[in-house]
């Protein structure tokens, strides 16, 4: 359950969001309207009174819910950059396999019934999460690539091997050692340009699973629609699952590439 870090005062406090998510719910509400229509019919008090009940013991059940807060704190989807605005080709590409993946997942679920978008819920906010992630490595990608584009490497071993001939032609001592000194630093600076480009390109191989895994998730929700309740729990648990190994992997990653990611920008 969230903390209370993440219940602060406010119109806008997280409680209040999911206080409202969960009175909103499709379920809760369906007891709520169900009772009221069931009162009115029978002219009876307390088959309102007992739907009342029924609905706030659903919204309490919901807040209780660890899983049900993360869902309702979900954040929007991730804001992608207009492809036409990057420099990178393989990121322009990943960019639009995104968005493209994005729009059939959304024209699957708007013809998905409730009753399979119930077993969907924190799949789809890991959906989220995964597109927050891929915003944040597209944004990666474009700072490597730009970077590698103002600095050629083969300027740089011409360099090395100049000092190497200039080191070996020496005749001072100490000219030697500041020859080599000098050849050593480049061969540094060439070492963590190697380094970069190897970081660019494994930003755009998960980037490239990202994509995989997002044209893939439509398939599965139809496919989700021919099967009864607990197979769909295990199917939607196993989607969930499957997003949420990748998520970890993604984080991981993204601490990895702090450090480059101020060379790249400096």
């Amino acid at each position: 359950m969230a903390n209370d870090g993440e219940r602060g005062d406010g119109p806008r406090a997280p409680i209040g969001r999911v206080l409202g998510k969960a009175a909103t719910g499709a379920i809760n509400l369906a007891v709520a309207g169900g009772a009221a229509v069931g009162a009115a019919a029978l002219h009876s008090w307390p088959v309102l009174a007992l739907g009342g009940v029924a609905y706030a013991a659903l919204i309490a059940w919901d807040m209780a819910s660890p899983k049900f807060w993360k869902q309702a704190l979900a954040a929007p989807p991730a804001a992608l950059p207009d492809p036409d605005d990057l420099r990178d080709q393989a990121t322009r590409d990943a960019v639009r396999a995104i968005l493209s993946a994005r729009s059939e997942l959304a024209a699957v679920l708007e013809q998905t019934s409730d009753e399979v978008k119930g077993h969907l819920g924190q799949t789809l906010s890991s959906i989220t999460e995964l597109e927050q992630r891929s915003a944040r490595l597209i944004a990666r990608a474009e700072d490597l690539s730009g970077y590698l584009a103002k600095v050629s490497a083969e300027p740089i071993r011409q360099e090395i091997a100049r000092l190497g001939e200039k080191a070996r032609a020496a005749r001072d001592p100490a000219a030697r050692r500041e020859y080599e000194s000098a050849r050593a630093t480049r061969e540094e600076q060439l070492g963590a340009l190697d380094d970069i480009a190897g970081v660019r390109e494994r930003v755009i191989a998960n980037l490239s699973r990202i994509v995989a895994t997002l044209e893939g998730l439509p398939a599965k929700i139809v496919r989700m629609r021919a099967l009864d309740a607990q197979a769909m729990d295990q199917l939607s648990g196993s989607m969930h699952d499957e997003l949420e190994h990748m998520n970890g992997e993604l984080k991981a990653f993204e601490e990895t590439l702090k450090t480059l990611g101020e060379m790249a920008s400096a």
